[in-house]
């Protein structure tokens, strides 16, 4: 058939065959947690501080999983933030927007959700 290009991800998973992507090297590329270096210039000048949610979950043991699990599958070291009632699983640290939207949706591509949320 012409039309039908090489396999994909999803022939596999019809095959019985498990789906395991492996992550890109550039989405381990900036794990820090902390704000970057000054930057210098007047168009590299960031608009804040940026950090990409994963969930929100009630229970702090369920946290501590999920923590364990999104570090090992991102390659981010994630931060548990206790905000009442819900315990916010964070990883990441951009000062732009941009930067921070892009990366989240590098993880989409690998079906790890997650949205961009500004922290001052």
């Amino acid at each position: 058939m012409a039309w039908a290009g090489s396999p994909t991800d999803m022939d596999s998973l019809f095959r019985g065959n498990e789906y395991k992507p492996t992550l890109s090297a550039s989405l381990r590329d900036t794990t820090s947690s902390v704000v970057p270096a000054k930057v210098t210039g007047k168009n590299d000048k960031g608009d804040g501080f940026y950090m990409l949610q994963f969930e929100a979950v009630g229970d702090f043991d369920a946290a501590q999983r999920r923590k364990a699990q999104l570090s090992a599958s991102t390659g981010y070291t994630i931060q548990v933030v206790f905000d009442t009632p819900f315990y916010k699983l964070r990883g990441g640290g951009w000062n732009k927007r941009k930067v921070a939207e892009d990366k989240a949706r590098e993880l989409s591509a690998y079906n790890i959700n997650a949205f961009v949320v500004k922290i001052r």
